[in-house]
């Protein structure tokens, strides 16, 4: 089983039903059995808000839903939401885009988040690394992970294109894991994205797990890339579906 954890709503089609199908059919020609679509954080996005989301892929065996969500874009109505797509399971996350938007993965004002994922036992995700990456820097998000041991963590990117200081740093944090959308993108770092990646999933494979980023990225890039890791089998299918059941609680 492959799944894609970390993916998008493709933004060249006119209308969400469009992108859903185109969504889908990528996966089927990919060989890709279940993905995980993150929402926007805005109201109003092509990419899909969190209702857009849910809705379109409600009762779906193919695709959950992570919700993104901001303190800066009608919060509490958000969080409401939320809390009702949780309850019903129509979302299985929430997601904090650090550095596309100026908040700190520590800020005080994203606590009501953090106990709404603890309550439900979903993760939180966070855009990390690229530009402004500050705001979720691996001293940070250390920081959060130790006041926070009740929360589960992704790390998405893993501090692209930094991952060895990712993996150093948050190596120890037991509550973080790592998802690996868009880290194949640059051919010129290949070889070191390669080897930081391969040397961590050995040294802690269970918190390890496969995203493309597809809708910004190339999803048949990073099954190759995936595909191109020396590791055991035992560690890639972990990383290629095992960890994301689990760690999402999806059923196989």
């Amino acid at each position: 089983m492959i799944i894609d954890s970390h993916l998008h709503l493709p933004v060249d089609f006119p209308d969400f039903p469009s992108k859903g199908t185109a969504l889908i059919n990528e996966l089927r020609r990919n060989g890709v059995d279940k993905g995980i679509v993150i929402a926007d954080s805005e109201l109003e996005s092509v990419i899909g808000s969190v209702r857009d989301c849910a809705e379109l892929f409600k009762g779906s065996g193919i695709i959950k839903v992570v919700a993104g969500i901001s303190p800066f874009i009608s919060f509490n109505s958000q969080l409401t939401l939320c809390r009702k797509l949780l309850e019903s399971g129509d979302i299985i996350g929430l997601k904090l885009y650090t550095g596309h938007e100026s908040f700190f993965c520590t800020d005080e004002v994203l606590t009501p988040v953090y106990d709404l994922a603890a309550e439900f036992k979903v993760p939180v995700l966070f855009h990390t690394g690229w530009d402004n990456a500050q705001y979720a820097a691996p001293a940070k998000m250390k920081e959060l992970s130790q006041r926070r041991p009740q929360n589960i963590f992704v790390y998405c990117h893993c501090f692209y294109p930094d991952l060895q200081q990712c993996f150093d740093t948050l190596g120890s944090c037991g509550n973080v894991y790592f998802d690996t959308s868009s880290v194949a993108d640059d051919a010129e770092i290949y070889p070191q994205i390669k080897n930081a990646l391969a040397t961590a999933i050995a040294v802690m494979p269970e918190r390890i797990i496969f995203g493309s980023d597809f809708g910004s990225c190339s999803q048949k890039t990073h099954l190759e890339f995936a595909e191109s890791l020396d590791i055991t089998p035992q560690q890639r299918e972990l990383f290629m579906c095992g960890n994301a059941l689990r760690v999402y609680n999806i059923s196989p």
